[in-house]
């Protein structure tokens, strides 16, 4: 049996036809819980509603102004402390680099231009063994753009990764 248009006539509240208040009438006399769902409602609906007590909005407003201004604070501090790890560990790891460039900066460009060298070869390596994109990319295009596009496409990624963090926080409720 099919409740489902009845259930929907007791819960919301609708103004009912006269053909379909014979048709509920009828089904409640056949269906015991349609009928315990009426008079829920019946009773539900003859209940004095509680009044809140005086001062109720001011002292929620009161309560919600003071978590979002918890929930503030503890986000700026979190944000702080890691911010402060990220550099923390990274000063640790650029260290030996750092030194290397505090006591010879042209050791350190000459190296850094050595990596950049070994790492372009490579990507031309892996293109002609075909393991990147640029073997059915267009020969025209030079492997640089490719890989300019490649960072690019890799930033915008971040950026809208960290807008979606950014806009889709939504309030949580009391």
């Amino acid at each position: 049996m099919d409740h489902r248009p009845f259930e929907d006539w007791l819960l919301n509240n609708q103004v009912l036809t006269a053909s379909e208040k014979r048709q509920l009438d009828a089904h409640l006399r056949v269906c015991s819980a349609c009928a315990a769902l009426a008079e829920v409602n019946l009773a539900l609906k003859s209940v004095k509603m509680a009044v809140p007590a005086a001062g109720f909005t001011g002292r929620f407003q009161l309560r919600l102004a003071a978590r979002r201004q918890a929930m503030r604070r503890r986000n700026f501090w979190g944000f702080m402390l890691l911010t402060l790890s990220v550099l923390s560990v990274l000063t640790l790891i650029a260290w030996p680099l750092i030194s290397v460039l505090l006591r010879s900066p042209a050791g350190l460009l000459a190296s850094s231009l050595g990596s950049l060298l070994s790492f372009w070869i490579s990507l031309e390596a892996m293109a002609h063994a075909g393991l990147l994109l640029f073997r059915i990319a267009p020969g025209f295009i030079p492997a640089y753009v490719w890989t300019i596009f490649l960072f690019a496409a890799c930033g915008w990624s971040l950026i809208w990764v960290f807008s979606l963090i950014k806009f889709s926080k939504f309030p949580q409720g009391v």
